[in-house]
């Protein structure tokens, strides 16, 4: 498994593998959330998450 430093500048693409039935429960909440792309629907999901615990990222 490699490890993904986040420190620096610049956006950072992170490598991810999953099971083909997580991917079909993605592709699945992807239609039903309306969002573009895998990547938009996961930045989204990580949003929702950071701001439920009290975690406002900088934009």
């Amino acid at each position: 498994m490699s490890t993904i430093s986040l420190n620096g500048k610049g956006n950072k693409q992170i490598a991810l593998r999953v099971e083909p039935e997580l991917e079909a429960g993605i592709k699945q909440a992807l239609s039903q959330d309306g969002d573009a792309s895998v990547s938009a629907w996961i930045k989204r999901i990580i949003r929702k998450e950071l701001q439920s615990r009290g975690i406002e990222p900088k934009v």
